[in-house]
């Protein structure tokens, strides 16, 4: 259950729409992808980019309450931590691995499968080449949590997974990641959203 307030809680500015988000995400890709390849990429992102908005409209507000009043159900909060690290991941690894195919002289159409340990450094060349802004670091934290989807080796776990998707541990790392991305291309990431609200 969420809590209805009567004012809109401190962090949440705006949602913005789906195609708000394709400028920016079409800066961001390499030119030489095969057209039907870009075209899906930016339709899949610009739809994931709109819910991770959303997200951070909800969790921002809550996980900054301090002793406030909750505004999520908490198990409502951890969750919404864990799903927006798996938004950001997939970001991460769609322009990453946009990036990995042209540096390769492909352009996507033999539907090649890019793998974390190629299209990482990719994303990082070209969003985090100084490595100032920690971009690794947190895109590792974020798919250490975003692994957390699997249940098939319940066994090799020493905790259950809710102490992985705390604010801290999962929503913070996620957010500065994408923090990390709209310094690239700056002028086109929508001024209104969420993702960019302190």
């Amino acid at each position: 259950m969420f809590y209805i307030t009567g004012e809109k809680p401190t962090g949440f500015v705006k949602n913005s729409i789906s195609t708000d988000w394709e400028e920016w995400i079409g800066h961001c890709l390499p030119e030489g992808l095969h057209p039907g390849v870009r075209k899906r990429l930016i339709s899949n992102l610009k739809h994931v980019m709109v819910a991770l908005e959303l997200k951070a409209g909800l969790i921002v507000p809550h996980g900054e309450r301090g002793s406030g009043p909750s505004i999520l159900f908490e198990p409502y909060f951890q969750i919404m931590n864990f799903e927006f690290c798996v938004g950001v991941f997939s970001i991460c690894e769609g322009l990453g691995s946009a990036l990995w195919l042209r540096e390769n002289k492909r352009d996507g159409a033999a539907s090649n499968r890019i793998r974390h340990e190629e299209w990482g450094p990719s994303l990082v060349r070209k969003f985090d080449p100084t490595g100032k802004l920690d971009l690794t670091d947190d895109v590792n934290r974020v798919r250490n949590v975003r692994d957390k989807l699997h249940q098939d080796r319940l066994g090799a776990r020493e905790n259950i997974d809710w102490h992985a998707f705390s604010y801290a541990d999962a929503f913070t790392p996620a957010l500065r990641a994408m923090r990390c991305l709209f310094q690239t291309n700056a002028q086109v990431v929508p001024q209104q959203t969420n993702l960019r609200a302190q």
